[in-house]
C-alpha cells in the first residue's frame, strides 16, 4: 500500500506538502511591504504641558479669611430667621 497510511484506514492517503515558491515569495514581499508601512508610526506633535505657578500663600489665607466670614455671616442669619419663626409661632 504505497501512498497510504499504514493505520487501520486505508482511504486515507498520506501527503506531504510542499509549498509553492511563487507564493511564499509573493507574502515574502507583502509582509516587507506592511512592515515598511508600520515602521514609523505617526505621532501627534503637541507642546509640552506648562507647569502653573502655585498661588502666593497670603492669598490663599485671606481667601480662607472671607470663606470663613461668609460662613459664619450665613450661620448667624439663619439662627436668626429660626429665633424670628419661633417668636411668631408663639414659643
Amino acid at each position: 500500500m504505497s501512498g497510504t497510511d499504514s493505520s487501520h484506514d486505508a482511504s486515507v492517503i498520506s501527503q506531504t506538502h510542499t509549498p509553492d515558491a511563487g507564493l511564499q515569495a509573493e507574502h515574502e514581499g507583502v509582509g516587507a511591504e506592511t512592515h515598511a508601512v508600520m515602521a514609523d508610526p505617526v505621532l501627534p506633535v503637541t507642546p509640552a504641558p506648562v507647569p502653573s505657578a502655585p498661588p502666593p500663600p497670603e492669598g490663599v489665607a485671606v481667601k480662607e479669611v472671607f470663606q470663613m466670614v461668609g460662613a459664619m455671616v450665613f450661620v448667624f442669619c439663619f439662627a436668626a430667621l429660626g429665633f424670628n419663626a419661633m417668636y411668631h409661632a408663639g414659643y
